[in-house]
């Protein structure tokens, strides 16, 4: 059974998630904590993905255009 795409809201509920679990880590040097990094990162990057595939901001829309609970997907 194929795994149904993550939305943008459940991506980005995952990356907050696993920054504040890293936020926490006291040992930024262990081999665990890059592992949770390189991951939460990773899924920034899909995030950013899928706002561009759904076009969730054009270019010629300004900051008054874009919904304020779409604001939280700002990340560039």
């Amino acid at each position: 059974m194929e795994e149904q795409p993550k939305t943008l809201r459940g991506l980005f509920t995952e990356a907050e998630a696993k920054r504040q679990e890293i936020e926490l880590s006291w040992n930024s040097n262990s081999a665990t904590f890059q592992e949770n990094l390189s991951a939460t990162i990773a899924t920034y990057e899909e995030c950013l993905k899928v706002a561009d595939q759904v076009s969730l901001f054009s270019l010629n829309e300004t900051l008054d255009d874009v919904s304020s609970r779409d604001l939280q997907y700002v990340l560039r």
